[in-house]
């Protein structure tokens, strides 16, 4: 805290008051003529290149000196309108555009763009635009897994579980939210990989230090995925088709009342896949030579199919309120287990099934009591089941065929058919109050309350068991912005409140349930300081630092009812995260434009949680690492030209090491100074997109060419000093190419895309060295009509 208290004292020594009478703040909304807002209209200073975009209300504000300026406000299919205005004082002004409906040549706007003003923000952060790639997409993961220094690994194919990193830090050290809402929400079931690419907007994803009023507990950083907050109706739908028999539909679309302002926005998404790939290279046993050989053969018990439908009811722009909305929402998951948490555990018969239901409410408000104060409630209610069925005795490999055993698949243990009821309540309050130009803070309250029911259908003598988890984080920031926003500072700190009470006391030398209090609270403390400084157009530096801590999640304590155990021993984890970087645009030429972004973090991480697997059982549980200090760089270029064509590259590199150097029991630690495995250390990607409109002489149609490269160098496994290099414990360097082909008629109102997947069909390995699907081909078929 002695470093919160001197930093927010040197802040308040800024010389703001001498730049105070020169300024004033110039803020309002945008609508249309039925009194609709207008999202991304670029309210601009004529001669200069000062100028902010409206947000999702039509809502603006800037900074601008005092005297005459000539005000233009413009948005795509509105007429441009200029307003001559002395500045005297601080002045509100809402402007009210007309439609326009003409053939606009091509101008170039050095307006930024939601994405672009959150990047050249205080915080490390990368912002995906999600719309405008929604034609090609196939799921959210392939486009987050290219983004700089983040590195996704899945277990398998469609509906395989997955593990997401961000500057080495992965698994839940990352938290997933949705419009600032845990995605857990939505049901265990729901993740990046099969939630409807259509209902997104874009994604921000925070490496390392969270802004407080995401209400995070996270050590690695946070993805916050924002859905679409279309003002007018609409229907896009799409569905796709693919290998190994893979099948992908989703739906969005809205329906406005003008005058009264009410709303209906559904949506659905629907996920089928026998991810029937070739296992390469596997071996099975061959009765007459009486050995094990190795062999090219079929998965074949690893059928996915995944739900999730999703209705809001709402109403916009009342006196009362700017929006209020009610949610329910339905996500239900079918999945066969093909493999434990290693491959050469093959599973025949376990099945994986779950429902989600919930519902939520949210209220919002600009201005609300006072001027200058935004707030926003939200409340959600989940009913969340699981169901894990493990009834078969017997042993299988993986040409299909099996020995009978007198053990169940997954555990090695009798037969059962297990239910996990994880009923979840979240709430959140968020108040944001803006002071002036210069000042403005931030107050944010998550609570998140989840119960754990336990019951068995098969095995008569499990005793049903209710443990609970709770958590209470309260985050307070305060941001600053000096000189026309050239330098931007943001003070936060946030307090972690948990409390963990445990029924379950089955398998208590695994899970530590008998060495632990039944009912136990424990609190902590984090803070942190971000930075963001512009020296020229061409060029900013950013830093920021956060002592964050990570509560185990309901997985980690809890398990997952199959492969995962519980372990009510763990403890927090701590961090202090550090970050450095550069960037900047520079514009080489008309509609030539550069842009780059350097970062240099540092994480040095007590009490580290790392999920450790069985080889032999093919379960694994997570536990504790004393310490554990990640160092790297990662850097990214991205070139565009004209809305013709863009080149993306970009490269991360990890030094992440066990800086454990005894055991509890006083003996050296052989894994000190060790890479921590399975985890990638160095890996790139490139992506090249090419557009060309008016294709055939065709007007308003366009054709989209993209390829996209990664590499991944070698990594250990294991432990270095516990294998060596020339063996199973090193997952080799991998090459890995895709390319897409898009078509769309009618200023993309129809779309058709086709997909390959791992051209050249190499052997590609991923979390656990788990195999990955060879090549794969995937077309979709998409309507946008707005």
């Amino acid at each position: 805290m002695r470093f919160l208290i001197v930093a927010v004292i040197l802040a308040c020594l800024f010389p703001v008051a001498s730049s105070a009478h020169q300024k004033v703040f110039f803020s309002g909304e945008v609508k249309d003529k039925e009194n609709h807002p207008i999202p991304q209209a670029l309210v601009a200073i004529e001669g200069t290149n000062t100028g902010v975009f409206t947000d999702e209300n039509g809502y603006y504000s800037l900074e601008i000196t005092q005297g005459k300026h000539t005000i233009s406000i413009s948005a795509i299919g509105y007429k441009l309108q200029k307003v001559l205005i002395d500045f005297k004082s601080n002045k509100q002004q809402n402007f009210i555009l007309e439609s326009l409906v003409v053939n606009l040549s091509s101008v170039e706007i050095y307006g930024k763009t939601k994405s672009q003003q959150l990047r050249e923000g205080s915080f490390t952060v990368n912002s995906l635009d999600v719309k405008r790639s929604a034609s090609e997409l196939n799921n959210i993961n392939s486009l987050v897994g290219r983004s700089s220094g983040i590195k996704i690994r899945e277990d398998g194919g469609v509906g395989a579980d997955f593990d997401l990193s961000i500057n080495g830090l992965s698994g839940n050290s990352v938290r997933y939210f949705i419009d600032g809402i845990p995605l857990a929400s939505l049901g265990n079931g729901v993740s990046l990989a099969n939630l409807p690419v259509n209902i997104v907007d874009r994604i921000e994803i925070y490496k390392g230090v969270v802004p407080a009023d995401l209400g995070a507990d996270a050590l690695g950083g946070a993805i916050n995925i924002l859905t679409k907050k279309e003002v007018k109706n609409y229907l896009d739908i799409s569905y796709g088709i693919g290998s190994f028999n893979t099948h992908k539909t989703d739906l969005s679309a809205q329906y406005t009342e003008p005058k009264s302002g009410w709303f209906i926005r559904p949506s659905l998404g629907v996920n089928y896949s026998k991810n029937n790939y070739t296992m390469k290279g596997v071996e099975v046993w061959d009765a007459y030579a009486d050995e094990f050989k190795s062999v090219d053969v079929k998965r074949f018990h690893d059928d996915y199919f995944a739900f999730f439908g999703q209705t809001s009811i709402g109403i916009t722009n009342k006196k009362w309120a700017d929006v209020f909305s009610v949610t329910a929402s339905y996500a239900s998951t079918d999945k066969d287990l093909q493999t434990g948490s290693v491959q050469n555990k093959v599973y025949g018969m376990a099945t994986r099934t779950s429902d989600a239901y919930n519902i939520g409410g949210q209220y919002r408000k600009r201005h609300f009591l006072t001027k200058g104060l935004t707030t926003e409630f939200s409340f959600t209610q989940t009913w969340d089941h699981a169901i894990v069925v493990d009834t078969a005795y017997r042993k299988y490999r993986w040409d299909g065929s099996y020995t009978e055993s007198s053990r169940n698949e997954i555990t090695g243990r009798g037969k059962s058919i297990r239910h996990t009821i994880r009923p979840l309540t979240i709430g959140r309050a968020n108040f944001d109050y803006f002071l002036n130009e210069q000042h403005s803070f931030n107050f944010n309250y998550l609570f998140d309350h989840i119960s754990n029911k336990r019951k068995d259908d098969f095995d008569q003598e499990f005793e049903p068991t209710k443990d609970y988890l709770s958590k209470h984080i309260i985050g307070i920031s305060y941001k600053q912005n000096f000189w026309q926003d050239r330098l931007t500072n943001t003070f936060f700190v946030k307090e972690y409140i948990t409390h963990l009470k445990v029924g379950q006391q089955d398998l208590s030398w695994i899970t530590g349930s008998s060495k632990i209090k039944s009912s136990s609270t424990n609190n902590n403390w984090g803070y942190g300081i971000t930075s963001r400084y512009f020296l020229t157009d061409l060029l900013a530096v950013k830093a920021s630092f956060e002592r964050s801590v990570r509560l185990p999640s309901t997985r980690e304590y809890l398990g997952n009812g199959s492969t995962i155990y519980p372990n009510f021993l763990l403890i927090p984890e701590n961090s202090r995260n550090f970050n450095l970087g550069l960037l900047g645009t520079l514009r080489l030429a008309p509609h030539h434009n550069l842009h780059y972004d350097i970062n240099l973090f540092s994480r040095k991480v007590k009490d580290y949680i790392r999920y450790v697997i069985s080889d032999t059982e093919g379960t694994g549980q997570y536990e504790n690492v004393s310490n554990v200090t990640i160092n790297g760089i990662e850097g990214e270029l991205r070139y565009d030209y004209n809305d013709l064509f863009q080149a993306i590259a970009n490269v991360s590199y990890l030094d992440e090491k066990s800086k454990t150097k005894y055991q509890l029991n006083g003996k050296p630690n052989a894994t000190y100074n060790n890479r921590v495995p399975n985890n990638p250390w160095l890996f790139s990607n490139i992506e090249l997109n090419f557009k060309k409109k008016n294709i055939f002489g065709q007007k308003d149609n366009q054709l989209k060419a993209a390829y996209f490269f990664q590499y991944v160098h070698w990594f250990y496994l294991t432990w270095k000093d516990y294998g060596s290099f020339n063996s199973e414990y090193v997952i080799p360097t991998q090459f890995i190419n895709n390319a897409s082909l898009t078509y769309s008629l009618q200023k993309e109102r129809y779309n058709v895309s086709l997909e390959c997947s791992n051209i050249f069909d190499k052997k590609v390995y991923d979390n656990y060295m788990m195999q990955k699907p060879g090549r794969a081909f995937f077309c979709k078929l998409r309507v946008f009509i707005n």
